[in-house]
């Protein structure tokens, strides 16, 4: 089994990436000044990922406001509008209100995964939204059938997993949605089939995609996750019970795991030693070629420094399970 470390999606942004951002939008700077902090700001991240033993990187997504926002501002049809809370976080983000027809034009994100490819000597991975949670979080104005929507957009985000196959190592599709407890077994069984013909269109193949869920794991919800036809990312901490019952339960016996072992919520201390000997009572049900050691979710809930730390606390938990697993 090849075990690897890396943080679920993104990292909060250095304090001089948000002090160039404010003075961007107050036009004390211009862009190519932006752009030169943001350059040293992807630097200064990937470093500290690989610094402390991260062996699967991301850019951090420092420019990304939301899970949604590159992609609602860059796909024709579809434009970024009213703040709306997500889940149940104190965070928000800009619910996409679909206009027109969507249409992908040109790659969103490869451009941003090539400049952590500049600097990253270990395996980068690439994030993107993904089908149905897009389409539970956003405002449908055109679109007479939900399938023709839905269509639209799969063939869409086909494009960006398309051209980001040939630049990531990983890509990550982030649905939430999937195991979100206010919608329904049917519905989240119709997000499952929306994801799997997203997959199913693609040409990277399944042992390269991670769908990504986070915030809600439960032995019911899981069940439906295992119909999923590629690598899975699973949030241990949120629902900490209710998610070692579940791998328990229904074990996973596909290629690519990875598991949110350190709390990306909290900014308090987790002991590594006490995460891996968690993880390994539940080895017997879990079997993957590749297992990656994870955050829960996304990073930018804590402050940077406290950021910083539980990168830290990932980098021993890989360490600590090569020992144990190796």
């Amino acid at each position: 089994m090849r075990l690897l470390a890396g943080i679920c999606g993104s990292f909060p942004r250095p304090p001089a990436l948000r002090r160039a951002l404010d003075d961007l939008e107050a036009g004390r700077i211009g862009e190519r000044e932006f752009e030169r902090v943001l350059e040293r700001s992807i630097r200064e991240v990937v470093s500290l990922q690989e610094n402390t033993g991260m062996t699967l990187l991301t850019s951090g997504l420092l420019t990304w406001h939301d899970l949604l926002r590159p992609f609602a501002t860059r796909l024709s049809g579809v434009e970024p509008r009213r703040l709306l809370r997500f889940f149940d976080n104190n965070f928000y983000y800009r619910c996409p209100a679909i206009v027109d027809r969507i249409r992908w034009n040109e790659p969103i994100t490869v451009d941003e995964v090539r400049r952590v490819r500049q600097y990253a000597s270990r395996l980068v991975k690439a994030v993107i939204p993904g089908p149905y949670t897009f389409l539970k979080l956003s405002e449908n104005l055109f679109y007479g059938s939900e399938d023709l929507l839905v269509d639209d957009l799969i063939e869409a985000l086909r494009s960006e997993v398309d051209a980001l196959g040939v630049v990531a190592d990983f890509i990550q599709v982030d649905e939430p949605s999937l195991v979100d407890p206010e919608l329904s077994r049917a519905e989240r069984l119709r997000g499952v089939d929306i994801v799997n013909e997203l997959l199913s269109r693609v040409k990277v193949p399944g042992e390269r995609v991670i769908v990504a869920t986070y915030f809600n794991l439960d032995p019911e919800r899981y069940s439906l996750l295992l119909e999923v036809r590629a690598g899975l990312h699973l949030d241990l901490r949120s629902t900490a019970e209710g998610a070692r019952e579940a791998l328990l339960e229904y074990g996973f016996d596909g290629k690519l795991l990875s598991l949110g072992v350190i709390d990306s919520r909290s900014i308090f201390p987790e002991d590594p030693r006490e995460l891996v000997y968690w993880v390994s009572s539940m080895l017997d049900s879990v079997s993957p070629e590749t297992l990656i050691f994870s955050t829960s979710s996304w990073l930018d809930y804590l402050p940077f420094s406290e950021a910083v730390r539980k990168l830290d606390a990932l980098g021993r938990v890989l360490a600590e399970a090569e020992v144990r697993f190796g």
